[in-house]
């Protein structure tokens, strides 16, 4: 049996965690903790919730991949910051990865906002 009180608890504090991780220098594993525990809500909410129309709200909630959003750079940038130096590249792909990751977190905060609403006039 679903609990909307602690789903819509849920819900805000994904919101929450979405607006620490994008206000504040987030490291990877931070990132890659909200993304595990964005994919688990949105599981859960994928399972139990009825409505066709929510569902489909809620399947548009991005699933956030560092691995997909780690593509390998091309082009003279990338085999320049190879040339100065492997640490140098490596804090350069994780600076990339951390922003194409909050890119992603904003969508995610966004989409719950919208899924709280809808999901507070479902559960009246």
């Amino acid at each position: 049996m679903i609990q909307p009180r602690n789903i819509l608890r849920q819900i805000v504090d994904v919101q929450v965690q979405a607006d620490r991780l994008i206000k504040r220098k987030a490291t990877l594993n931070e990132i890659e903790d909200f993304a595990k525990y964005s994919f688990e809500l949105r599981t859960y909410l994928m399972e139990n919730i009825e409505n066709d129309f929510i569902l489909k709200q809620i399947n548009e909630i991005p699933i956030l991949n560092l691995e997909k959003e780690n593509k390998v750079p091309e082009g003279f940038l990338y085999s320049l910051l190879l040339f100065f130096g492997g640490w140098l590249s490596a804090y350069a792909l994780e600076q990339k990865k951390k922003s194409e990751a909050l890119e992603v977190i904003r969508d995610i905060r966004a989409k719950y906002a919208s899924t709280e609403f809808m999901l507070k006039n479902y559960f009246r």
